[in-house]
């Protein structure tokens, strides 16, 4: 596949801070995995609490393998960062897989390992809530921490668009933080300072979810709570955060302001997990009317 490494057009909804905020914390992410993985990860026994890559792992199979993938399907992932989860899919499962992200080195690099792997993988350098799929085009769509992105506390634009792109009976498989109830003082400020530190416009809000979900024409919604399978590897964080501060204070580095801001959203983060009445991490499955 021939792609070319723009910025997505001026008429796509993507909000550029996007795209700065991925560039400029590439080398954190990687830091936090070297596949490219740009998400938590999944812990259940007997797993050992210090296999991060098990875990980050885990999490995509925990979340595709409620798709119920065959052999020749064609998935799609929405928000894909460097295709990591993308190339595990296709290589497990036997998938196509079209996958999305509007970062342009993060196409460069997932689609070239991708050849190298001899995948099934397609990047597209394009905002998710508008893939140019054609309609009913796939069996199965997934997003890892990615529909956060989307457009108001329902991320209503992004469940059109994967209800447009799935064939009748298709399942929609996810994972992301969300808000649960509306946050108030101390904690509304918490909230919008990891939302800006990670360029989300606003956490998903479940009940708001839910019902755009129904809208969409989605049935047989099932959501599950994984905060405590992801609080392992979110601690994984801490040491990371630490030993971030430490190399940069013997090497004299500085941290650019987004870079910081990221670092801070982590940390936030990872408070803000604690808060259970506020805020959770959930799975949501479900299946196209």
């Amino acid at each position: 596949m021939t792609t070319t490494l723009t910025r997505p057009s001026v008429n796509t909804m993507v909000d550029t801070s996007v795209i700065d905020h991925f560039h400029a914390s590439a080398a954190l992410y990687k830091l936090w995995s070297a596949e490219g993985h740009l998400h938590f990860g999944h812990w259940s026994w007997p797993m050992a609490p210090w296999d991060r890559k098990a875990m980050l792992d885990a999490m995509v199979h925990r979340v595709v393998h409620t798709l119920l993938p065959k052999p020749g399907q064609c998935l799609a992932d929405l928000g894909c960062g460097y295709g990591s989860s993308a190339r595990l899919v296709a290589g497990t499962y036997g998938t196509r897989v079209d996958a999305f992200t509007v970062v342009p080195e993060q196409v460069k690099e997932g689609q070239a390992k991708a050849v190298a792997e001899n995948l099934d993988v397609h990047l597209h350098l394009r905002d998710f809530r508008r893939t140019g799929l054609p309609e009913a085009a796939v069996d199965g769509v997934y997003a890892i921490e990615s529909l956060c992105y989307g457009t108001g506390h329902g991320k209503a634009d992004v469940l059109r668009e994967a209800a447009r792109i799935l064939k009748p009976g298709g399942r929609l498989a996810l994972v992301d933080g969300f808000i649960m109830k509306p946050p108030a003082g101390l904690r509304r400020r918490a909230v919008r300072r990891v939302e800006r530190g990670w360029a989300v416009p606003c956490f998903p809000r479940e009940r708001a979810f839910r019902r755009e979900l129904e809208h969409a024409g989605f049935t047989n919604i099932q959501i599950t709570d994984l905060s405590w399978n992801v609080a392992l590897c979110a601690a994984h964080g801490l040491p990371l955060m630490a030993w971030t501060k430490i190399r940069n204070a013997f090497t004299g580095t500085r941290l650019d302001p987004l870079e910081k801001a990221h670092l801070t959203s982590c940390l936030l983060g990872i408070v803000l997990g604690t808060q259970r009445d506020l805020f959770r991490y959930l799975m949501v499955t479900a299946t196209k009317g």
